[in-house]
C-alpha cells in the first residue's frame, strides 16, 4: 500500500503554473547570458586583430594605372613638307633668340656635300628665295658648263634599254678658237633600231633623263645667250630673264658659239627617239639663240668694225655646215637655215656666200 500510498512531492509544471513560469525565466537568462558572452569574445578577438594590424606600418597604397593612350596620327596639312618638320625638330634649344645666333659660324663648319642639300631644302621650303639667290651664283665658266651638258647627255644615251645603242666618239672641232679641242661630244652617229621594243617602253625609260638634260641646257643657256634682254618675257621666266640681263655682253662671240655648238651637237647625237623629244623641247629656244650669235657678229664686224682671226672663223663655218648636213628626225631645216643666214652676213669674212655654200653641199 505504500506504492500506492506513494505522491510526489510536487505538482508537474503543466499542472503548476508558478513552477514553469521560473523554468522559462531561468532558461531565457541562460541564453541571454551566454549570448552575450559569445557577443564580448567576438568584440574582443575583433580588438585583438586591430591592435595587431595597427601594430604593422601602413603599406603605402600604389597608385592606380591608367589605360595606355593610344598615339593620334594626324594627316600632314597640304603644304607641310619634310623640310618643314627638319626645321620644327632643328630648332634652337632652350627658346633662345635667333639673333643671337651666327648662321655663318655654323655654315662654315658643315663639309661642302651638305651644303647644297641645305639650299635645296631652303628653296623648297621657300620658293621665293630663288630670286635671290641666283645672282649670288658665281657665272659659270665655258669649261663648267660644257662638262655639265656631256655629263648629261651621256647619262641620257646610257640610259637607252639595249645594248646596241650608239656610243660615244670624240670629235674634233675648232669651235671658233682657232685650234682642234677634244671636247667630249659624240660623233654623229647612223640610224639605229629598237630591237623589237615598244617605242613607249624605250621613251617611259629615257623621260627622267631626257628632263635632266633639258633642265641642265636651260640652266646654263642664259649665261652664254646674245639675244637682248626682253622687256616682257612671256615665254621664258623671269629667273632666267633676270639672269640673262645680269650676264648680258659677259660672253664673248667665240664662248657662245662653243656653248651653242656643243649643245646642238649633243642633241643631233642622240638615237631617234631621244633626238626628237630634245628637237621639240629645245630647238624653238635654240633657234633663237643662234639667230642672237648671228645677230651680234654681224653687229660687230658690219656695223661696229670689229674683226675675228681667219681661222676663228673658218672653224665657225666647218662646224655649221657639219650641224647643218646632220640627219635629224625633226627640225633638219633649222641648222641649215642657221648656216645660211651666217653666210650671207659674215661668210664674206671667209669668201663665202650664200650661193656658194648651196653649190658645194
Amino acid at each position: 500500500m505504500a506504492a500506492a500510498g506513494w505522491q510526489p512531492s510536487s505538482t508537474p509544471g503543466h499542472t503548476n503554473p508558478a513552477a514553469f513560469q521560473h523554468l522559462a525565466s531561468s532558461v531565457n537568462q541562460f541564453s541571454i547570458a551566454r549570448a552575450q558572452k559569445r557577443r564580448h569574445e567576438f568584440e574582443d578577438d575583433s580588438t585583438s586583430v586591430r591592435d595587431a594590424s595597427m601594430d604593422r606600418s601602413p603599406t603605402p597604397e600604389r597608385p592606380k594605372r591608367a589605360p595606355p593612350k593610344r598615339a593620334r596620327v594626324q594627316p600632314q596639312a597640304d603644304g607641310t613638307s619634310k623640310v618643314d618638320q627638319n626645321l620644327k625638330e632643328n630648332k634652337a634649344p632652350g627658346g633662345t633668340d635667333d639673333q643671337d645666333v651666327d648662321v655663318g659660324v655654323l655654315l662654315a663648319s658643315l663639309p661642302p656635300q651638305s651644303l647644297l642639300p641645305l639650299i635645296t631644302s631652303l628653296l623648297n621650303a621657300q620658293p621665293s628665295l630663288k630670286a635671290t639667290i641666283l645672282p649670288l651664283i658665281p657665272r659659270p665658266t665655258l669649261e663648267t658648263a660644257t662638262q655639265a651638258l656631256s655629263h648629261s647627255a651621256k647619262k641620257l644615251r646610257d640610259a637607252y634599254p639595249y645594248s646596241s645603242a650608239p656610243t660615244f666618239g670624240q670629235s674634233t672641232s675648232t669651235f671658233g678658237f682657232g685650234r682642234a679641242s677634244n671636247t667630249n661630244t659624240p660623233a654623229f652617229p647612223p640610224a639605229h633600231h629598237n630591237g623589237g621594243m615598244r617605242d613607249s617602253y624605250i621613251i617611259s625609260r629615257l623621260r627622267p633623263h631626257i628632263s635632266d638634260f633639258v633642265a641642265a641646257c636651260c640652266s646654263y643657256l642664259p649665261y652664254f645667250s646674245s639675244l637682248p634682254t626682253p622687256s616682257h618675257s612671256h615665254s621664258e621666266s623671269s629667273s632666267s630673264t633676270a639672269l640673262q640681263s645680269l650676264h648680258k655682253d659677259k660672253s664673248h662671240p667665240s664662248e657662245t658659239f662653243s656653248f651653242l655648238c656643243t649643245l646642238t651637237t649633243h642633241i643631233i647625237s642622240q638615237p631617234a627617239l631621244a633626238q626628237a623629244e630634245l628637237v621639240q623641247q629645245l630647238f624653238p629656244r635654240l633657234s633663237e639663240e643662234w639667230k642672237g650669235w648671228i645677230v651680234k657678229v654681224d653687229e660687230i664686224v658690219n656695223q661696229s668694225g670689229g674683226m675675228f682671226g681667219s681661222e676663228t672663223v673658218q672653224g665657225w663655218g666647218r662646224a655649221l655646215d657639219e650641224m647643218a648636213e646632220a640627219k635629224l628626225v625633226d627640225g633638219s631645216d633649222v641648222m641649215r637655215t642657221m648656216r645660211d643666214l651666217w653666210v650671207s652676213k659674215v661668210g664674206w669674212l671667209i669668201g663665202r656666200t650664200v650661193q656658194h655654200a648651196m653649190d658645194e653641199y
